[in-house]
């Protein structure tokens, strides 16, 4: 009889000490704000691709020795392409992704590829959708600058993005 007592003052204890008030939000409220318009721009709508040409290079973007992060000075022309791949759907980004001559061959295609990865990532970041961004990295197979040299090797350093339907 007294486990029985003992059982039932305790459960009741527990009950008793387990309540927790509970605060209710009534509206939940959240804003989006396009870190790609600018001031002038109403809409994305009227963004058209008038100064692209499909299947040519539209932009490249350099990286530093060993390095798959995007510089502070590619991510003007990052946010450009964000605004017209969002206004214009129907085409297809194409990121390749290229390393320098230096390190094993092995490495420099994974070190292209994530350069490439890079782009797509802060793109997809700022509202592209990755169903229209293909990415793909050469590693040192095509060198814009064939010197080995640094002056070669910085050119060499890049993901080009490309326009395509």
């Amino acid at each position: 009889m007294k486990n029985i007592l003992i059982s039932i003052l305790s459960i009741f204890f527990i009950f008793a000490c387990s309540s927790t008030p509970v605060e209710k939000v009534d509206v939940q409220e959240t804003k989006t704000v396009d870190l790609t318009a600018t001031q002038e721009q109403k809409s994305d709508d009227d963004v058209v691709m008038n100064n692209v040409e499909v299947g040519e290079a539209y932009v490249t973007i350099l990286f530093d020795y060993d390095d798959d992060t995007l510089r502070e000075d590619s991510l003007s022309e990052l946010f450009e392409i964000s605004r017209l791949m969002k206004s214009n759907s129907k085409y297809t980004l194409l990121v390749e992704g290229h390393a320098d001559e230096r390190g094993t061959r092995e490495y420099n295609l994974a070190l292209s590829e994530r350069r490439a990865k890079a782009v797509e990532d802060f793109l997809t970041a700022t509202g592209v959708s990755s169903f229209n961004i293909e990415v793909v990295g050469y590693g040192e197979e095509m060198p814009v600058d064939a010197k080995s040299n640094e002056d070669a090797w910085s050119k060499n350093r890049r993901a080009e993005l490309f326009f395509i339907k």
